[in-house]
């Protein structure tokens, strides 16, 4: 049982008959689905997801031009909800994000911060990757005007190329200093509590990086590991090395060595996948020289300009 799967039967079964009925002029560029927040927008949702903000919902877009019709559309949505209750309503707690009518910029500008997604590279880094998920996930139902979804797939062509390269090379060298340097002598200093976070930052990089090269918006850290098993590229062996690196929890030596080679495994992959997509030529097996390879690829010349390391 998925929240996605239910929104959509409701909205075919009960909504769209009612909305071209009610709105007959209107409905031809009408807009609908459900995106955005919430794991069943990922199609995570399991049973520990359903105590709070799940259930059946979704979203009404409509053009610009439209826009003098939200708060009516407002009102007949939550009509339509008490005199055609779903079997599973949604719930909403304190925090929850709300579901439900807007034009279609307003949708985009909330979550990316430009209408009809960024056009320069200071709008790209003014959003959060996981923003950009949020934007592209889940499903259309409908879309009459083809506004919506024109905005969609410009969202998914990914960000400009100089942009990930920049933040492949940052990641590089995030995996370099933690996986490939201070997870052994942070180990033999016997500084367990810095362990554990070089471990958690090298684990985060890792997922980060593996999302960089399949060109797929990471989402948020809680559904990123989740994510990162279905996607094509490393999805499958860097979701398989991490989790041996979690499940390796002992102090010991036996259990660093296998945790040094688990790091060494997933680094190797990410730096044969990095020469595979040509963003690197050396055979060096230190990440950070890779960095400083694909760094050097970069086109714009104040991206180019910051140092390898440097996060955007």
């Amino acid at each position: 049982m998925k929240g996605l799967e239910l929104s959509r039967e409701y909205f075919f079964s009960t909504a769209k008959p009612r909305l071209e009925r009610d709105y007959p002029d209107l409905y031809p560029s009408l807009s609908a689905g459900l995106v955005g927040n919430g794991s069943e927008c990922f199609g995570f949702d399991d049973e520990i997801s359903r105590d709070h903000d799940w259930g059946v919902d979704f979203f009404i877009w409509v053009p610009d031009r439209d826009r003098d019709f939200v708060p009516a559309l407002r009102i007949w949505k939550d009509n339509l909800f008490e005199e055609h209750p779903p079997e599973y309503p949604r719930t909403r707690s304190e925090y929850g994000a709300r579901i439900g009518v807007m034009t279609c910029s307003d949708f985009y500008t909330g979550l990316t911060g430009a209408p009809k997604g960024p056009t320069t590279i200071n709008e790209w880094l003014r959003a959060q990757e996981e923003n950009f998920a949020l934007a592209v996930n889940g499903e259309v139902f409908v879309d009459g005007a083809g506004e919506f979804t024109k905005t969609r797939e410009f969202l998914l062509e990914y960000y400009p190329e100089d942009i990930r390269l920049k933040k492949i090379a940052a990641k590089c060298m995030a995996l370099a200093q933690t996986g490939q340097y201070n997870h052994e002598r942070t180990a033999k200093r016997r500084d367990w509590v810095t362990l554990r976070t070089v471990l958690s930052r090298f684990s985060d990089n890792a997922i980060a990086i593996v999302f960089l090269l399949n060109k797929v918006y990471k989402p948020y850290y809680k559904l990123s590991f989740r994510a990162l098993t279905d996607l094509p590229l490393l999805g499958g062996e860097a979701s398989r090395l991490l989790k041996a690196i979690a499940e390796t929890a002992g102090l010991d030596d036996e259990s660093l060595q296998s945790r040094q080679q688990y790091i060494k495994e997933l680094c190797e992959l990410i730096a044969h996948e990095l020469i595979s997509q040509g963003l690197s030529e050396t055979g060096d097996w230190f990440l950070a020289t890779h960095g400083e390879e694909v760094q050097s690829k970069i086109k714009d010349s104040f991206l180019r300009s910051l140092p390898a390391q440097h996060e955007i």
